[in-house]
């Protein structure tokens, strides 16, 4: 509409529809621009990332462990003189805004909210119309608006139904404040209630449908909610946005236990864990985080003092789910229930585990306890829990003990049955020290000599050349970040930044004089193009980092030259080969670069 700013909305008047849309665009990529031009100007990118990556001081930068693959050596690297991150493995880089959205998973506008209130910078000042923008453009942030209309209409319904606070305060033995904590709240047994409320502001069918409240009836074709008498557990995204519901039922006799939200543009069930938002800065500060198996377990474990515990939204554990953990924690215990299922879901997740070089713990309940949430009821359920914390154990040895109380070790073929188990299960670890030391415990406490262990393992692993090649596959996926080599040997000479690695004057004075003459006579090289200052310089500064990451940790000066040397003599004798043979130069021009390199 006119008046508008930054609206999206199509006028369509008087057949100025294009004109108008334009516009709006424009005065919208502006807005974005000078929000973007704020925060950066504001935030600190060392305070954002090391909310989320222990850093060390490297030279003038600082490194870490890339948050966004796994490894063990540091390649990620962040400039507080640039203010920019860079993983010289996985390729990831940009700014702190860029690093937001990757972190948490979330678009430019989220990203900018979070920094904003860190900045202390009030968004509303900008010349954009969020509510309209939203309304009428961003179905994610639409979805979110009803998903939060919703909870409070699902709370208020639990202050209106004492059946359903009864059923929790006796039955689940939650109180108030728990209750009121988790979000805890009541769909009553309505087909339309929820519906009414929710068109009442303006949403439309579409809406309610595609935010994963409502079906469409197939005999009546009008719209129905199928969240009914049942308890509701909101689902959060890490940004404390609500993008979904579980719903467990009061009566036992209704099926299935959980019913929960289906996946929408807000909610990918392989990328969010119920309880992670709560727990999220406790899991940084006490470096643990207990994976369950749902939100009851999640309760009783804030219950008995524990705000850890996460559980995914009905599935599995997924490797996007392994990864957003190790955002936060390196150091996870499983504890799902003691029946089969339970030892079963131990096993997939320690699979998992292992493919992504993590190595979890398994926690036992006390005997007689089925979960986290019958614990929590009793009045020694804390000591109780705290007892097992203390045993709990690496989780292949767990799996081991399991499998020996399952099988007959005197028996020759269920001594086989757990070796294949075992031996799928090692086969997922990528360090060949850690995969000796399982295979030790297994011919130690299995009364198998070492040499017949490692030939059946060997013959394990042909047999299995499938899974091998996918593992092979996994593998090459995060490759290493591969790059031009005359754009390394550029970084290290623009803006003269080589001059902070040799001490000798006379060595970089010659180093700089010889690129200078290259530069000049051969103007299309990457080095010329490098030195230009008006020239898209964004990838040769991320190559500053990888050179400083590289060089820093050299503390004898003759090494640190000899392997500059190393890195840029291969690519200037290219150089210098093409200016001496070239005809045109003068034999003036060739002795003095000849000259230059003998200095060197």
């Amino acid at each position: 509409m006119p008046g508008t700013p930054a609206s999206f909305f199509i006028w369509e008047h008087k057949g100025n529809i294009y004109t108008t849309f334009y516009r709006t665009f424009i005065i919208y990529k502006d807005c974005m621009s000078k929000i973007a031009e704020d925060i950066l100007s504001s935030v600190d990118i060392i305070d954002i990332v090391g909310k989320y990556v222990p850093l060390k001081r490297a030279g003038a930068n600082f490194t870490g462990n890339c948050p966004f693959h796994n490894e063990k050596t540091p390649s990620f690297m962040v400039s507080p003189t640039k203010q920019i991150f860079k993983c010289f493995w996985c390729g990831k880089g940009g700014n702190v805004i860029t690093f937001m959205q990757e972190i948490e998973r979330i678009d430019f506008r989220d990203a900018a909210k979070e920094l904003a209130k860190h900045a202390n910078i009030d968004l509303t000042k900008y010349q954009i119309d969020p509510k309209k923008h939203d309304d009428r453009q961003d179905e994610k942030e639409k979805i979110k608006r009803i998903h939060k209309i919703a909870q409070k209409f699902f709370v208020e319904q639990l202050a209106k139904h004492p059946e359903a606070k009864i059923y929790l305060h006796e039955k689940r033995k939650l109180s108030d404040q728990t209750i009121n904590d988790f979000g805890i709240g009541y769909a009553p047994n309505s087909h339309y209630e929820l519906i009414q409320e929710l068109k009442s502001k303006w949403f439309s069918d579409k809406d309610l449908i595609e935010a994963s409240l409502a079906k469409r009836s197939q005999t009546w074709g009008d719209i129905y909610w199928f969240f009914r008498h049942r308890i509701t557990f909101p689902i959060y995204d890490t940004m404390n946005n609500i993008v979904g519901f579980s719903a467990r039922v009061i009566d036992p006799n209704d099926k299935p236990k959980y019913l929960n939200s289906a996946e929408h543009k807000a909610f990918q069930k392989s990328q969010l864990l119920y309880g992670l938002n709560r727990a999220k800065n406790d899991i940084k500060e006490h470096n643990a985080l207990f994976i369950v198996e749902g939100q009851m377990d999640v309760v009783g474990l804030a219950r008995i003092g524990y705000r850890l515990g996460v559980a995914t939204c009905g599935t599995a554990l997924t490797p996007e789910h392994l990864k957003l953990i190790k955002r936060y924690t390196e150091n996870i215990f499983l504890l799902f229930d003691s029946d089969e299922a339970g030892q079963e879901a131990n096993l997939r997740a320690l699979t998992l585990a292992y493919q992504n070089n993590v190595f979890p713990k398994i926690i036992k309940l006390p005997e007689g306890f089925k979960d986290v949430d019958e614990l929590a009821n009793t009045a020694d359920g804390k000591e109780k829990f705290d007892e097992q914390r203390e045993k709990s154990q690496d989780g292949f040895s767990v799996i081991f003990q399991n499998l020996k109380k399952k099988f007959d070790i005197t028996s020759p073929i269920d001594k086989q049955k757990i070796l294949n188990i075992l031996f799928w299960l090692i086969m997922n670890i990528e360090n060949n020290a850690m995969q000796d030391h399982y295979l030790q415990i297994l011919w130690e406490n299995l009364g198998i000599r070492e040499n017949i262990m490692e030939a059946q393992y060997r013959q394990f692993a042909k047999s299995w050349g499938k899974f091998i090649l996918q593992q092979i596959a996994r593998k090459t996926e995060g490759k290493k970040y591969e790059i031009d080599k005359e754009l390394f040997v550029a970084a290290l000479f623009y803006q003269d930044f080589i001059k902070q690695f040799i001490e000798n004057q006379e060595r970089w004075i010659s180093l700089l004089e010889l690129v200078k003459k290259i530069i000049t006579t051969l103007p299309e090289s990457s080095i010329a193009q490098a030195a230009n200052e008006e020239a898209d310089n964004k990838e040769i500064v991320e190559l500053q980092l990888g050179r400083d990451k590289e060089l820093h940790d050299y503390k004898d000066e003759e090494k640190k030259y000899q392997m500059i040397k190393q890195i840029i003599m291969p690519i200037l004798q290219k150089y210098i080969q093409r200016i001496t043979k070239d005809t045109k130069n003068s034999s003036d021009l060739k002795q003095e670069i000849l000259n230059f390199m003998k200095k060197i």
